[in-house]
């Protein structure tokens, strides 16, 4: 297989930010970072091609994989107030040997 290039000046269209919303920081998500595995919570109408072509624009790197996961919404219970706390759409991308994503930079 070829290596894939990634252009330096590529333009992110506006649109494009709403795909991506923040990347999840957790006990389990900092693991899979040493293994090359990041996560990140997406719009829940992104698809996984859309998700690639950001990730690889925004953080240029190249992906190997992505897998979706949707976190469904929980019943949630104060006193007698019922309510739920939303779902939401996880993304968890293999970044390719030999690459980092740095999530602390701005």
């Amino acid at each position: 297989m070829a290596k894939k290039e990634i252009k330096k000046n590529v333009v992110i269209r506006s649109e494009d930010f709403n795909i991506v919303k923040k990347p999840c920081i957790t006990e389990k998500a900092s693991f899979l970072a040493e293994k090359n595995f990041y996560t990140f919570e997406v719009d829940k109408r992104a698809n996984k091609i859309e998700i690639k072509d950001f990730i690889e624009k925004k953080y240029n790197v190249n992906l190997e994989s992505v897998r979706i996961i949707n976190v469904p919404k929980k019943p949630k219970r104060r006193g007698l107030i019922k309510g739920f706390k939303s779902g939401f759409k996880k993304a968890i991308v293999r970044v390719k040997e030999g690459e980092q994503i740095d999530l602390t930079a701005k």
